[in-house]
């Protein structure tokens, strides 16, 4: 069955106010282990992947999923950090208008890689740097969607780009380096391998990340991860 959309998600706690709200009514594993639940919300089905964190578990679990089923729509979502200088709160809710994975390309003298010599996906120059943009019609309908249902509630929506790395930035002089860089809203670990393999087998993808701490700050009892979760299973529940 190809369900109408694909929720991935690194890990089963970050999208358990989800499954409250919509919990599934099938389970299966995959030869990997890997978690795929299937439900409805509203009228539309749904199937969730549990990834497991980071670029090659994000990669491999969607690639192994693909090859069975194609769903009308791929919304990566999962908790992340934000920049302070974004204008992001704790709490609030952000849509990737691009993808930057920070380690693709050939070092420089800066932390921005130059272009690597080669696409890494055909007919997508930008791969070369690891920069993939989303379709803007899905991300503004994403955005206009979410904004006017929470006008009632405490929740900052923006649009933006995002960068997903394979190092956790521990320093908030690194953090602020990386935004002056790269301008992202958020920090995230699976973002650019989903866009990248939802490219390959042409299918549309929006990522959605609620912030549950600000890039570079490690003491987590400054952390907010219950409020990002249920912010998360909010906006889950209405795409």
């Amino acid at each position: 069955m190809n369900p109408d959309l694909l929720i991935l998600c690194a890990t089963d706690f970050e999208i358990s106010h989800f499954l409250n709200v919509c919990p599934g009514n099938s389970k299966i594993l995959t030869k990997t282990s890997r978690t795929i639940l299937s439900g409805k919300i509203n009228h539309k089905t749904y199937d969730l992947l549990i990834t497991g964190p980071g670029v090659f578990n994000c990669a491999h679990a969607l690639t192994q999923y693909l090859e069975h089923s194609t769903p009308g729509l791929i919304l990566q979502t999962g908790i992340a950090g934000t920049f302070k200088d974004s204008g992001l709160n704790i709490g609030d809710v952000a849509i990737a208008t691009q993808e930057h994975y920070i380690h693709a390309g050939i070092q420089t003298d800066s932390l921005e890689n130059a272009a690597l010599p080669f696409d890494l996906i055909d007919s997508i120059s930008s791969s070369r740097k690891g920069i993939y943009v989303f379709e803007q019609n899905i991300v503004n309908q994403c955005y206009e969607k979410l904004s006017n249902r929470f006008l009632t509630e405490k929740v900052s929506f923006s649009k933006g780009p995002f960068i997903t790395v394979s190092t956790i930035t521990s320093s908030f002089q690194r953090a602020n380096e990386l935004y002056a860089t790269f301008r992202p809203l958020v920090e995230a670990m699976e973002g650019a391998a989903s866009v990248h393999i939802a490219a390959l087998y042409d299918i549309p993808i929006v990522e959605i990340r609620s912030a549950s701490n600000f890039v570079g700050q490690r003491d987590k009892s400054k952390w907010d991860i219950d409020l990002a979760i249920k912010q998360l299973g909010l906006v889950c529940a209405l795409i």
